[in-house]
């Protein structure tokens, strides 16, 4: 989800109205909490978190086969490594 700059509050609001800021992040939300007029703070619920930490993580895996690729490296072929799956789970193809 995309930040949105409606989704900036100042401390002072993010802590009276802390129950309408939890039901906002709990939707995906991303809210930036400012202090004194400058940022401070990132919040959001610990699923965004999670999600936001793994997609990071799968960009930084491509980023590694396509340099692999671009360097010469060859991987399994396709069809081997679904064979392999189906083997191992007992699955027919």
């Amino acid at each position: 989800m995309m930040h949105r700059t409606q989704d900036t509050y100042p401390l002072s609001h993010f802590r009276q109205h802390t129950g309408e800021h939890l039901k906002r992040l709990a939707k995906g939300r991303v809210e930036t909490i400012t202090q004194n007029g400058e940022a401070a703070m990132v919040v959001m619920s610990p699923e965004t978190y999670d999600l936001m930490r793994i997609t990071l993580e799968r960009g930084h895996l491509w980023d590694e086969a396509i340099a692999r690729f671009e360097a010469g490296e060859r991987g399994v072929d396709a069809r081997e490594v679904i064979e392999q799956v189906a083997a191992r789970l007992n699955l027919k193809l």
